[in-house]
Formats: structure tokens, C-alpha cells, sequence
């Protein structure tokens, strides 16, 4: 991955930015000394096995697969199945179909249960093993296999945290399987666990293939020039500067997932004690024509990050008579991906001359590897990020109140 940061360090920037990286460069030692769990995952196997086992075992006869989870219990496995294909227009290459239920909703998820069950298996994740969410998605999914007369221990698995709790309770009474989720480990950095990496092997991913990505990413770690302190310290600075916006902007339908899982993960690590900046998501090229006036011509209070992969020369082309039409010659002999290509410079040459900070990082391919380093750069950058803000980035005290209120209210209504 080539991560080019030179656009972003603009003449007020740069103090700032040194200054960060000096401070990150001191904090490097003692990741290397004391890792982090998620700094481990990379170098596991020992998990490998019981997860394709689960995996294997829940996909015989199934021709779709319902994965109930919310929040981080979900987004990374999303992130990695859109490698090859599932989310995207041209759909997943092969497998179960499988349906990310992350969200409630009553409607949809009744839709769902109404198909017959008989080909249709149940994945749930929850770390605390009682997510409230989760947990009614569940109970819907039993009534409606015994609705059908099937059994839920061949029917459902899942993975829980370790201990006494509502999902391994209702395991023990319905017999079904669970995997124990790493204790040390949270929802949002669970990526690289068996909470992203089983419902990868679905979407026929090589777990240890993700690993190794993530593993390449911190081999560079103490480094001067680590890039995800070097991201930390970038973002950071321009929230100093009053840029408390930051976009992530990949140009590929592969990777519009990890654009939803960084937000997650970005705003709920730091948005503590008045600190953090806000996470867009966005897509090109199609948000060129919905977001694109907005960061060429609107306030500059955002910091944009453009992933690209190598296009060129890919994809379909254009028949030969386009090049007799004034408004299509410039597409005749050309690719999709020639095109896709010289619009992501273009956007990027663009917001440069703006005055828009922007940060470059370029993938060969879009594939596992490329994948879990993406992963491992955001989740240190995030760690980094939190050090020099003095905040914990592993909590989310303001998520825990709203749910402590829903719960009040819930207890107020009639069954």
C-alpha cells in the first residue's frame, strides 16, 4: 500500500504534524514492549480450525445465511465479504447467500422470517451476549424455525462472550454452538477475530491470507515513517486546525463497506470528552455528482482520504464507432477502469488546487491481504489518534446511556 500524505501537509499543518509525529514516535516503544490484543491477531492460528468447522458445518444445505450482529459484531465481516463481491451490484461469487441483518427493523426482518427456514441457517454475534437488538432478532429466528418444525442446534451457531449470559443461556437450552468472543478484544476491533474472519470463510476468504496483511502492516511499526502513526498524527493536526471532518473516499464498489466500518469505528473510539472529527463515508466515483461541489466550493473543514486501486486497462469497453461522436470520442479505446482511474486524479488534482488537504493511499489489488492491511493501518491510526487526544479509545460510555434509556422506555410499554 502506498500511503502519500503530501497534499494533506499544508504550510499551517505542518508544525502541527511534526510536533504529533515526535509525540506518536515515543508512544512506539511501548507498543513494541506491551502489545495491544488486536496487535497479536495477526501472528494467531491457533483459532483457525474451529472456525471452519462452524463454518462449514452451518453452510451444509443452506442456501442463505441470516448474520444477526450490530454495530462492530457485524461491519468488519461486511468489509470482507465485499471482496469478492457480496454487496455490490454483480453480487458474491459463489456460497450461501448471505444477509447482514445489522439493523432493526421490524418489517424487513419479518420478511425475512417468512420464507421457509428449512434452507436458511442463523449466525449470531454479541460480545456482551445480551445486545437487545440481537438478542429479539434471535428470538424471532427460533419462533419461526419452530414455526416450520426445525430444530435450532442444526440451524444455529454463533460466537458469544465467555461467562454467564443471555446467548450462551439460550445455547445451553437450544443446543446450538457458540464460539467464545476474545474477552480483551471489542466489537469494533474485532475484525480480524473469528467475528470477521468466520463469515469471511462464506464468502471463500483465506483468514490467514487477511492476517498476513494486517501482519505486513506492522512489521514497520517504530518506524519514523509507521503510516498509521503518520495518519494519526495528519488527522490530529487538522482537527487542531479546525478540519473536524474526515472523508474516506475509496473508488471501488469493494470497498464502500470499509468506508461504514471506519466510521464506526473512528467516531465511536473518539468522539469522548468534546474530542474527535466527524467520519463520512462516501463512494466514487458516483458521489463526484452528489458530494463533490460540497468539498471542491464549501467550507474547508474537512480532511479527505482517496483509496485507489489499480485499474487501468480493466473492465469493459465502448464499440469503435463512439470515437465519431463529438461528446463520446474521448471514451473510444478506452476501459471502465481507464475512466474510474482518471477520475479519482482528477478529483484529487482538483481538491489539491482548492486548497483541500488530501491523502493518497494506493492498493495493486483489492484482495485479503490488501484487505487486512487496511484493516490494521485504520485500527493503529485510530489507537494513535486516541493517545494524542489523551482519550480511551477502547470505550463508548455515551452509547451505554442510550441504551440504559431504551430500556426504561421499553419497560413503560405494554407487551
Amino acid at each position: 500500500m502506498d500511503h502519500t500524505i503530501t497534499r494533506a501537509l499544508t504550510a499551517d499543518i505542518m508544525p502541527r504534524f511534526e510536533a504529533l509525529c515526535g509525540q506518536l514516535q515515543a508512544r512506539q516503544a511501548d507498543y513494541l514492549a506491551k502489545p495491544l490484543p488486536h496487535m497479536l491477531l495477526p501472528e494467531r492460528r491457533d483459532d483457525i480450525a474451529a472456525m471452519q468447522e462452524m463454518a462449514s458445518g452451518l453452510a451444509d444445505g443452506a442456501e442463505r445465511i441470516l448474520l444477526l450482529g450490530t454495530g462492530g459484531s457485524s461491519l468488519g465481516a461486511q468489509v470482507l465479504a465485499q471482496i469478492n463481491g457480496w454487496g455490490t451490484p454483480a453480487g458474491q461469487r459463489g456460497g450461501p447467500q448471505l444477509l447482514f441483518v445489522d439493523n432493526l427493523d421490524a418489517d424487513t426482518y419479518a420478511r425475512l422470517l417468512a420464507a421457509p427456514m428449512d434452507k436458511t441457517r442463523i449466525f449470531v454475534v454479541s460480545k456482551s451476549g445480551g445486545t437487545a437488538e440481537t438478542m429479539m432478532q434471535l428470538g424471532g429466528a427460533l419462533l419461526a424455525l419452530q414455526r416450520d418444525g426445525l430444530a435450532p442446534a442444526s440451524h444455529i451457531a454463533g460466537i458469544a462472550g465467555v461467562g454467564d449470559n443471555a446467548l450462551c443461556r439460550l445455547a445451553a437450552t437450544y443446543g446450538f454452538p457458540l464460539l467464545p468472543h476474545d474477552e480483551a478484544i471489542g466489537g469494533r476491533f474485532s475484525v480480524l477475530s473469528n467475528v470477521g474472519l468466520l463469515p469471511a470463510l462464506w464468502a471463500g476468504l483465506d483468514p490467514q491470507a487477511v492476517r498476513a496483511g494486517a501482519a505486513q502492516v506492522l512489521q514497520a511499526i517504530g518506524a519514523a515513517d509507521f503510516a498509521p502513526l503518520q495518519g494519526a498524527a495528519l488527522q490530529v493536526a487538522h482537527m487542531q486546525a479546525g478540519r473536524n471532518i474526515s472523508v474516506l473516499l475509496p473508488y471501488a464498489d469493494r470497498l464502500d463497506r470499509l468506508a461504514f466500518w471506519y466510521r464506526q469505528l473512528w467516531a465511536e473510539s473518539l468522539g469522548k470528552q468534546g474530542h474527535g472529527s466527524v467520519p463520512v463515508n462516501a463512494l466514487g466515483p458516483v458521489d463526484q455528482h452528489s458530494q463533490a461541489q460540497l468539498y471542491m466550493a464549501g467550507p474547508d473543514d474537512k480532511l479527505y482520504t482517496v483509496i485507489t486501486h489499480n485499474t487501468a486497462q480493466h473492465g469493459s469497453t465502448v464499440p469503435d464507432d463512439f470515437a465519431d461522436d463529438a461528446d463520446l470520442t474521448m471514451l473510444a479505446g478506452h476501459t471502465i477502469g481507464n475512466l474510474v482511474d482518471a477520475e479519482a486524479r482528477g478529483t484529487m488534482d482538483v481538491l489539491a488546487e482548492a486548497g483541500r488537504p488530501v491523502r493518497h493511499m494506493a492498493l495493486d489489488n483489492i484482495d485479503a491481504e490488501s484487505l487486512g492491511g487496511l484493516l490494521m493501518h485504520f485500527q493503529l491510526e485510530t489507537i494513535f489518534a486516541a493517545d494524542l487526544l489523551g482519550i480511551n479509545a477502547f470505550d463508548q460510555p455515551a452509547v451505554e446511556a442510550g441504551k440504559q434509556r431504551a430500556k426504561k422506555y421499553l419497560a413503560e410499554m405494554k407487551p
